[in-house]
């Protein structure tokens, strides 16, 4: 690895982290209640310790890795489970302070006032010697060196990826690979893959990788009359002309427009689509960060019956293919990684899903040897390279955190038998961390010409940023 050898290891916290807007957004990630929502989704967490372990030899073993907004460090374990020789854990919340006590428990001696700390602790929560609560949540031993496999391997930093250099880096101008769990709500909400992006422009060496390697959006029209019933009746509500006195109907056609701007977040049963999805794969490898801040969708769709189009259905694929030239068995292309994702048959998608939950309940190593890493870390058999390297948050498989995300139509589009809908959804990021996606949809008529009547056109603007949620 090239390193800058005027350059010294720092990891001084900088005067300001972050802009005072985003204190919101870096305050919710460094609450553990949220961390620990994440780290329970098992396919999200066994489908990344499942990748870095299968890339283990290219892109991990011997190397310099970089997690990009490591939050809770989990990216950054498995990578050091995965032989890396050093990992710069790169969070700009407060979550580094915790991740920072977990590297100082890998070391064999610790302050006697930081186990003390801990143990009175430990002590409240019934967790202690004498406590009861180890019997149902496990126990732990403060005066005892624990994960010491990481000691001398990890190092936190507290920075905004944008803001990292080299003596963040202890030196290193380049690293080999990149990891990070950059994802939000339809995989671009919350902006962090421009992040991800940054650090891959400014900081990976010529043939390293970064994982995920590409993401799958993915779009599918829906009915759902209740829910689009339910939405429109809050408008609704405001249809008012005696409010304690007040007419408060001027405000119904501004409440209709905003609830049906509000994206659904929430899982959904798949007999509610209508087609199967158009997909957008945004290869992470080679995009540039402008092209991630505006692109547009095309879309088209086949009804093989006839149905009411509410909204659409969106959910996301990830990818973690190795981009590394010596990785001879498992390197795929763009192209063949998209063939080999799109083809990917139901029963293959939720095999790997039960796959990950059976790896992520599987035990962890509890040897502090170093060398005894690799042999001692849990691994899961595949059929292939693309089940092992392909996570998937579709309906039709085992729900994440991340759920899935509708988006309604002002106005519903009727649809015959073997009609189709075409058209696109063109994304643009917006000042809240998001996008805003505006829609133009066209039926077709049966010998595949488009008129313009509005009968068969539909017009439609979302703000990712402004999701409701769904818990039926």
């Amino acid at each position: 690895m090239t390193a800058d050898k005027g350059a010294s290891s720092s990891t001084t916290l900088p005067a300001e982290i972050y802009e005072q807007k985003d204190e919101a957004y870096f305050g919710y990630y460094s609450m553990l209640s949220h961390q620990a929502q994440m780290l329970q989704d098992t396919v999200r967490t066994a489908a990344y310790q499942r990748a870095i372990l299968n890339n283990a030899q290219h892109d991990f073993v011997d190397k310099v890795v970089m997690d990009v907004g490591a939050g809770n460090g989990i990216l950054s374990f498995f990578a050091a489970q995965a032989g890396a020789k050093k990992v710069y854990a790169i969070e700009a919340s407060n979550m580094v302070e915790c991740l920072q006590k977990v590297v100082d428990a890998s070391h064999a001696t610790r302050k006697p006032e930081v186990v003390k700390g801990e143990k009175e602790a430990l002590e409240l929560m019934g967790a202690g010697d004498a406590g009861l609560g180890g019997v149902s949540f496990g126990t732990t031993n403060p005066t005892e060196q624990r994960n010491g496999w990481l000691q001398g391997r990890l190092v936190p930093v507290h920075s905004k990826v944008e803001d990292v250099t080299a003596k963040h880096l202890e030196g290193h101008t380049q690293v080999d690979t990149i990891v990070s769990e950059c994802l939000g709500v339809l995989l671009v909400h919350e902006r962090m893959c421009e992040s991800f992006l940054d650090a891959r422009d400014r900081f990976l060496a010529p043939g390293g990788s970064v994982f995920p390697s590409a993401g799958t959006i993915c779009l599918a029209p829906f009915e759902d009359k209740q829910l689009w019933n339910d939405t429109a009746n809050k408008a609704k509500w405001w249809l008012n002309s005696n409010f304690y006195g007040v007419d408060v109907s001027p405000f119904a056609a501004l409440a209709f427009e905003e609830n049906f701007s509000s994206p659904v977040v929430g899982v959904f049963p798949p007999q509610c689509l209508l087609s199967v999805s158009s997909d957008y794969v945004i290869d992470f490898a080679s995009i540039t960060q402008a092209e991630l801040r505006e692109f547009t969708v095309p879309v088209e769709w086949v009804f093989a019956n006839a149905a009411i189009v509410h909204g659409l259905g969106g959910w996301f694929d990830l990818h973690f293919n190795s981009q590394s030239p010596s990785n001879n068995d498992t390197d795929t292309t763009m192209g063949e990684a998209t063939t080999n994702a799109n083809g990917m048959s139901l029963e293959s998608a939720l095999d790997t899903l039960k796959t990950a939950s059976a790896l992520a309940s599987a035990s962890t190593p509890t040897s502090n040897s170093t060398d005894a890493i690799l042999p001692t870390i849990p691994t899961v058999s595949t059929t292939s390279a693309t089940a092992g390297n392909f996570m998937t948050t579709s309906p039709y498989a085992d729900p994440t955190h991340w759920q899935q995300v509708r988006f309604l139509l002002p106005e519903p589009l009727a649809v015959n038998r073997n009609q189709k809908i075409a058209g696109s959804v063109h994304c643009k990021v917006n000042d809240q961390r998001s996008y805003t996606m505006t829609a133009h949809l066209r039926l077709l008529n049966p010998d595949g010409t488009a008129s313009d009547s509005p009968t068969t056109t539909r017009k439609a603007v979302w703000r990712l940023d402004r999701q409701t949620y769904s818990w039926s």
